[in-house]
Formats: C-alpha cells, structure tokens, sequence
C-alpha cells in the first residue's frame, strides 16, 4: 500500500516504537481506504471496521422494556437472542483479527458485560492492540470487582441509572436494585482514587421517561456527590410497544453536563497503559501482509447517494459468535445475522456485500438481508467517524495536526436516497 512505510517511518521518527508505529500505520492507512471505500461505495471492501463491538455475555439480569430481556420479549420469543458467554479462544481470534485496524472497541450491546469475569481481561487484551475502549453497564451487579475493571486501562465508562429513588429506577430498570448500583459505583470511584488513576471516565446516562423526568435533579446531585465525570440526560427509543405506561419524555432536550474536569492528557496517558503488552506478533503480521481482498470492486466515486454507515464503519459480534452489521437485534422475521465468526473474513459476508449492493445501486436480492428493508438509524454507527478524532487526540507523541485529524474524521456524506 502506498505510503504505508513512509508513514511507518515518520511515526518511528516522532518517537513510536516500532509495535506502536505499525499499529498506528495500520489504523491511520485503514480509517483512509474505508473513507475512500464508503464514497465509492464499494461492496466488497478492503478495510477492515474502525469501529468493533462485542457482548462477553448475552445475558443481563435485569429486564427492561423493549430490551432482547423483557418479560414479554421472554415469553413470546419476540427475539432470537440466546444466552452465553464468550468463547476466549474466539474472543481471542476475533480481536487479532479486526484489532490491529480498530481504533475503538465497544463491550456490550445486549448483554452486561461484567456478568463475565473475564470482562476486564478482554480490555486490557483490547488496550494491547492501542484501541480506546468503552464499555455499558447497569452496575446492579451482587458480585463486582471495581479494582480489575479500573486496572484493565477501560476508557469510558456508561452508566445506565435511570432514577434516584427504588421504586422510579425500577419501573424501568426491571429487577435492578438502585442502593446496589451506587454502593457499587461508589466502590468503582474509590478504586479508581486508590489506583492513582483519572480513567475509566464515568457518564451516568439517564433515560428520560415520563415517569422519571422529577428526579434529574436528585440523580444529577447524586452523580456529583458520589464523583461521576459526567451527567447526560438521553432521548430514549420508544418502548411504548413492549409497555404502555413506559412513555418518553420528549420534552426533556438530550443534555449532556460535565461534572468533572477531565484534561485531555488524561486520555493521552491511557493511550498505551501498557507499553509491554503490546500484541507485537499480531500487529508484525498485519502490517506485513495487510488488506489483501480478492474481488474489491473498482474505486470510482458512487453517485448512489445514501447509503449505511454501519456497513462501512463498524461490525458487532454477540458472545455466541454471531456477527451482525449493527446494533439491531435478531428476530425471526428480521435477518440480521450475517455470519458465524470463525477467523474468516466476516466482514464481507455474502449478506454484507448483499446489503452495500443493495445501497448502492438499488438492487433488491430474493435472498437479501433485512438490510432492504431497515428503518434503524442508518446514520450514527454506535461507534462512528467522531471516534476518530477523539483517538486522533489521545495519540501521544501524535502524528497528526489538526486539519488532519478533521479530515480523516469528516467522511463524505450523501445522505439522500438515491
């Protein structure tokens, strides 16, 4: 790939170790031939996602409305969402495979991630491969180790607290137990003192429903005394379908409000937690031999107009090895599963070369993905190009300036139906 060892030598030169100048090469060449590839609108592409999410466990104890979990999900077998933990060996794979190229994993999406212990393990096997990671918790957790999770080198932290008393928290937060989740949150904040540590930055997300819109105060008074980071008051889905009394309070505008100053070398200082426990190997092999596609189509700029981000930019694998295109749940009725990980190139799967043809030139196959017929926010990946900036910042010593750094962070966007 053209560029690639120039880049390599000018990271080497700035001060990178070699592990960490191939790393950062690989992301930075990747982040430009997928840019390139979504303007084109490619259907089997080269890059590899910039953006990787994964459930360590399917299974939550709670049961909130609208969730794979809720009570009627359960008993109507609305979802085909089975229970399970990840495999370590296919974690192990999977990561080798899209990690070298990622510059964010993500742990959750359906499932809790912390009823797996090996949760923080698999970060800190993410942080080897110099990815800033998130993970999203409900905290109602009767057995939590705050010291392994701080010490892991997580980066952010969303807290999912939708109430400040019991009897509002649970009208969503089915089968949770609020005085659990702080007593919890408050262990996590002084294991993150006791570590010496800023990070993981802790956002307490609240849902803002009819029924919980009093108490934002409370809980944002709450989330200061107890030293969260961060207070963000979110839009919800509607879940209304699953339970009526559920309603979202529309009126509440999504606000987000720091609580803590957190210096952006905070981040900087995460950035490679672990200077010895790079994945040396790994990243080595990568960069010797990297994106090589056979049957990539030709690069000519796309007319096609919209087309899914999700496609493109990211991949999601739950704990049973199912990778699916997107955060969207599997239903019987709405194929969405794409492949079953085992170290192959999951990435172009028949179904997501299926689904990117189908965006860019209208086709409709008999055998096509719920792609064709998707309503989901096809727009915002959970992990999407302003990820890239934010890592393009924590990069220390960094490579890029500022126009940079926007660039590669500003993707072509046609978004009108072609």
């Amino acid at each position: 790939m053209t560029g690639k060892n120039e880049i390599f030598a000018a990271l080497s030169l700035a001060g990178h170790a070699p592990a960490a100048a191939q790393c950062l090469t690989l992301k930075l060449v990747n982040i430009c031939l997928a840019r390139v590839e979504f303007a084109a609108r490619r259907t089997c592409v080269v890059a590899r996602p910039f953006g990787i999410e994964v459930d360590p466990c399917n299974g939550c104890a709670l049961a909130c409305p609208g969730c794979v979990h809720s009570m009627r999900s359960r008993q109507e077998s609305l979802f085909d969402w089975p229970n399970g933990q990840i495999d370590p060996n296919r974690f192990a794979s999977w990561l080798s495979h899209f990690a070298p190229y990622a510059v964010h994993v993500m742990f959750g999406n359906y499932g809790e991630p912390l009823l797996n212990p090996r949760t923080p393990a698999y970060i800190r096997a993410a942080k080897s491969f110099l990815a800033q990671t998130m993970l999203s918790t409900s905290l109602s957790l009767p057995r939590f180790d705050p010291d392994s999770l701080v010490a892991s080198g997580l980066d952010y932290l969303v807290l999912s607290i939708d109430g400040a008393t019991q009897p509002t928290y649970s009208r969503f937060r089915r089968n949770g137990n609020l005085e659990l989740v702080l007593d919890n949150l408050r262990r996590l904040v002084a294991a993150r003192h006791a570590q010496g540590r800023r990070l993981p930055y802790l956002a307490w997300q609240y849902l803002a429903f009819e029924h919980n819109r009093h108490e934002i105060p409370r809980a944002l008074e709450l989330a200061r005394d107890i030293g969260v980071d961060e207070f963000r008051i979110s839009r919800p889905f509607a879940v209304d379908w699953d339970d009526p009394t559920i309603q979202v309070a529309h009126s509440i505008p999504p606000e987000t409000i720091p609580l803590q100053p957190v210096n952006p070398t905070d981040f900087a200082a995460n950035w490679n937690p672990f200077p010895g426990e790079i994945a040396a190997d790994t990243i080595h092999r990568a960069y010797r031999d990297p994106w090589r596609v056979p049957g990539a189509g030709p690069l000519e700029p796309s007319t096609a107009g919209h087309t899914c981000h999700w496609l493109y930019m990211s991949t999601v694998m739950d704990a049973t090895g199912r990778v699916l295109p997107c955060c969207c749940a599997p239903k019987p009725d709405c194929d969405v599963v794409f492949a079953q990980y085992d170290g192959a190139d999951v990435f172009n799967s028949p179904k997501h070369q299926l689904a990117r043809r189908h965006f860019a030139t209208g086709h409709r196959s008999p055998t096509g993905p719920h792609c064709q017929d998707c309503e989901w926010n096809q727009l915002q990946p959970d992990i999407a190009p302003s990820y890239i900036r934010e890592y393009a910042h924590a990069i220390r010593p960094s490579p890029l300036d500022a126009a940079t750094a926007t660039w590669l962070a500003t993707w072509p966007n046609p978004t009108t139906p072609g």
